[in-house]
């Protein structure tokens, strides 16, 4: 018998022996909307000790293996958007019996969700705020051609009001990651002298329409808002009264929301309104105040 007949002999014994030792299966776990890839890694027990037998990337929620029988651990390590891998500690044990063709871990894997994205998990559906604010106050347009100039009661002719504080109570939602609404309740006071030299007192109330956007690090938020609200004025030792010393407004704003620890924050940001007068007075509203988030 030649050589070449005895090697194809023993290869041929070798793979009819195959089956006895080892067989083909399917390992598999719960996938991660977030991953991007995922690093399998399987060690063997031997002797109380563990040596590794395998380590492979795959994108799909599983991995085609050959294993004999015995006991494994196995570490499924799944990649983040910005390919880096989630920190993982626990091993998965599992074991490899005659006639198995799939394996599966019953293990949570991590998840390689945003940061923002597991926090949110765990809060309650809504987030509460609470602050205060100084509100200066900056005129940007008149009517001067108007008969009767109510303007005068709310200091306008390029006359900023740079004297003034708000309270600013809101709830929005904390389910998304992303965009969640929410309900705003504001009142805001100032006082400055009129073009007339007399001192006046300007009480604003509203009621807004919040879309607020996380951003990554959970720890800043952009708030959009959209709403109305009543002016109220005293000119001198005058009571507050209505007629041209009450108003309607709109106003539409952004503000820049910072946590700065776990609870307070620091906000700044600034609003257009529009109120309904005859000459057509609108203005600026700054915020930059800080708050207590619940």
């Amino acid at each position: 018998m030649t050589i070449n007949a005895r090697m194809l002999i023993t290869a041929l014994f070798l793979i009819g022996l195959t089956p006895l030792w080892a067989q083909n299966q399917r390992l598999t776990w719960e996938g991660d909307e977030y991953a991007m890839r995922y690093e399998v890694i399987i060690e063997q027990e031997e002797a109380v000790k563990y040596h590794r037998v395998l380590r492979e990337f795959t994108e799909d929620f599983f991995i085609e293996i050959s294993l004999p029988s015995g006991k494994y651990r196995c570490q499924v390590i799944p990649y983040d958007f910005l390919n880096q891998p989630v920190p993982v500690t626990e091993w998965m044990d599992f074991e490899v019996l005659s006639g198995n063709h799939e394996i599966i871990l019953v293990n949570e894997i991590p998840s390689a969700a945003p940061e923002s994205e597991k926090i949110i998990e765990y809060k309650n559906p809504f987030d509460i705020y609470l602050g205060a604010a100084w509100v200066p106050l900056v005129p940007i347009y008149q009517d001067s051609k108007t008969d009767f100039d109510e303007s005068k009661s709310f200091g306008v002719n390029g006359i900023i009001a740079p004297i003034g504080v708000g309270v600013r109570f809101n709830i929005v939602s904390a389910k998304q990651r992303l965009f969640n609404p929410g309900m705003e309740s504001t009142a805001s006071w100032r006082i400055y002298k009129s073009d007339s030299g007399e001192n006046v007192q300007s009480i604003l109330f509203d009621c807004n329409m919040i879309e607020q956007y996380r951003f990554i690090d959970n720890r800043t938020a952009l708030n959009l808002r959209l709403g109305a609200g009543v002016s109220l004025v005293s000119n001198g030792d005058s009571l507050w009264a209505i007629g041209h010393q009450y108003s309607t407004h709109f106003n539409i704003g952004a503000s820049l929301l910072c946590l700065i620890s776990k609870n307070f924050f620091l906000e700044t940001g600034v609003e257009y309104s529009q109120l309904f007068l005859k000459d057509f007075f609108c203005f600026f509203r700054s915020w930059i105040g800080l708050g207590y988030k619940f």
